[in-house]
C-alpha cells in the first residue's frame, strides 16, 4: 500500500513537472504552434512571390505575444525599391490594411530600408484586439505600385481601410491587382501575434 501511495505522488510530481515545462515552452516560444483559422489561411496561402525580390516582415515583442489593447510596432524590409501594404487579418477574417494608413498614405520604400509601423512620431496606433486569439499579419510588396493595395485609403473618420470578412475573395483581388506572374517582382510574408497569452 505504501509503495501505491508512493508511486501516485511520484506520477504526481511526474506530471506537475511536465504541464510546468509545456507552459515555460510555450512562454518561450519552443513548443509554441500559432494555428490559424481557415479564414486566416485563405490569406497566408496566397501564392504572390514572383521574381527575386525578398521582403522580412517583424513584430516588436520577440515573445510576439500581447494583451488585449497593447500596442504593436511592424516592421518590414525588402532587397528592392518597392511598393509595401501590410494587412492584419483576425480570426474571423475581418482584414484591416494597416499601412499604407491615415497617418503615412505612401506606400513607397526604399531597398535594404526598415520601414517601421507606426514610426514613433506617428499619431495613428496599432493595438492587439481586445479579444484573444491569433492575428495575422501579412506583409506584401511589389516593384510596381498599381495595385490597390498599395492606393487604398483609410475609411471615413478610419485611421485604417477595412476589406471585411470574405477572406478568400480579398485573397483572389489582391493576386489579380499584383499581376502575380506577370511581370512585376512581388513578395509577402507573414507574422502571427497571440493576444492574450494562455495556451489555446
Amino acid at each position: 500500500m505504501l509503495v501505491l501511495a508512493r508511486r501516485y505522488r511520484l506520477a504526481a510530481i511526474i506530471l506537475a513537472t511536465a504541464v510546468a515545462g509545456c507552459t515555460v515552452a510555450y512562454k518561450t516560444n519552443i513548443l509554441r504552434k500559432d494555428v490559424l483559422t481557415d479564414a486566416q489561411n485563405a490569406i497566408a496561402e496566397t501564392e504572390i512571390n514572383h521574381g527575386d525580390m525578398t521582403i522580412t516582415g517583424s513584430v516588436d515583442r520577440e515573445d510576439t505575444t500581447y494583451d488585449t489593447g497593447q500596442p504593436i510596432t511592424l516592421s518590414v524590409k525588402v532587397s528592392k525599391d518597392a511598393h509595401v501594404a501590410i494587412l492584419r487579418v483576425l480570426p474571423n477574417g475581418d482584414t484591416t490594411i494597416v499601412f499604407p494608413n491615415k497617418g503615412h498614405p505612401k506606400a513607397d520604400i526604399a531597398a535594404d530600408t526598415l520601414l517601421t509601423v507606426p514610426s514613433a512620431d506617428d499619431a495613428v496606433k496599432i493595438t492587439a484586439p481586445d479579444k484573444s486569439g491569433i492575428v495575422l499579419f501579412l506583409f506584401v510588396a511589389s516593384i510596381a505600385g498599381d495595385s490597390w493595395l498599395f492606393k487604398r485609403g483609410p475609411d471615413k473618420d478610419s485611421d485604417f481601410a477595412d476589406l471585411g470578412v470574405t477572406s478568400r475573395a480579398i485573397a483572389k483581388d489582391i493576386v489579380s491587382s499584383l499581376k502575380v506572374g506577370k511581370g512585376p517582382d512581388t513578395v509577402a510574408t507573414y507574422v502571427t501575434i497571440r493576444v492574450g497569452g494562455g495556451l489555446f
